[in-house]
């Protein structure tokens, strides 16, 4: 379903580069249904327990910040390691509550998602939480429906849009912009893309494609996008640095994506973190001064 897309107004630095972390069990993807919606997942191993310590003390080893775009079901069963990453001096951002793809669901199941992840985050923090990210990058397109529901739920920016096929769309911004709807029923979303590099076949610096590439490479294409005006956003997963072998069984599709070149990725992302002073998506694009304007657009704050 497609609705009028908002105009993109690209967004001009210096910007900071930033970190993003999809904080989500390894057994949370799309391509396995049955792993995804909690009601029907059999018993499955879970490690974010102690991933997730782990990752912070890479993180602070390497004097990086980042943002953790967490799961609403991940943040009720993890409540104190959602506080300890905030405690911790980095961004906590909503992941949605499920990690079912926006695209597949009807707009007032994503809206209530939606709404469910950040009031849950929010809650927990005590603060306005700022940022969203759909699972997979699955709002897939700038006419996406499902774009304002976003923007309307009081989130300053979005994460979800990417040049690269088949995750997205070759439309789709490349650089840090303003959404911004005709009529004004909708507010203004800042779009703030994960980096890709290529040429006009993008791929995506993130997951297995971004595994397989060697630190130097992904601090060059961040170093070029920030040379261009850009904010250069890198993405991970606790799951892949953590150096052991997958706790579960997949397979297919889902397995290549998941394995492939995480032999030896632990020392990668810790090499690409010495490359560049990494910060968080909020710090990287200079929105610590507006979180007071936008508390009126969280429940938390308003409540």
């Amino acid at each position: 379903m497609a609705s009028e897309a908002p105009r993109v107004i690209r967004l001009r630095g210096p910007f900071g580069y930033a970190l993003t972390v999809d904080v989500e069990e390894w057994y949370h993807t799309c391509l396995v249904p049955d792993y995804v919606h909690p009601e029907d997942r059999p018993p499955l191993s879970e490690e974010l327990d102690w991933l997730l310590p782990e990752l912070l003390d890479m993180l602070a080893e390497a004097r990086c910040s980042a943002t953790f775009f967490v799961l609403g079901e991940v943040a009720e069963r993890l409540p104190r390691r959602i506080r300890e990453i905030a405690a911790a001096g980095h961004e906590v951002a909503s992941h949605g509550y499920v990690h079912l793809r926006a695209c597949e669901r009807s707009v007032k199941a994503f809206q209530t998602d939606v709404e469910r992840s950040k009031e849950i985050l929010e809650d927990l923090l005590g603060e306005p939480v700022l940022g969203f990210r759909a699972p997979e990058w699955s709002l897939r397109s700038l006419g996406n429906c499902r774009l304002p529901v976003v923007a309307e739920a009081g989130f300053l920016y979005d994460s979800s849009l990417t040049p690269c096929p088949l995750a997205g769309r070759p439309g789709n911004p490349r650089f840090a912009s303003r959404l911004r709807w005709d009529g004004g029923k909708q507010p203004d979303l800042l779009e703030l893309p994960p980096l890709t590099f290529g040429g006009p076949l993008r791929l995506p610096a993130g997951s297995w494609t971004g595994r397989l590439v060697n630190p130097d490479r992904l601090v060059r294409a961040a170093l070029d996008h920030a040379d261009d005006g850009g904010m250069p956003v890198a993405v991970v997963h606790p799951w892949e640095v953590s150096g052991r072998p997958t706790p579960g069984s997949l397979t297919g599709l889902a397995r290549f994506i998941h394995e492939t070149g995480r032999l030896g990725f632990q020392d990668r992302f810790r090499e690409l973190l010495r490359g560049l002073p990494w910060t968080t998506l909020r710090a990287a694009a200079g929105l610590e001064a507006v979180v007071p304007l936008r508390q009126t657009a969280s429940r938390r704050a308003a409540g």
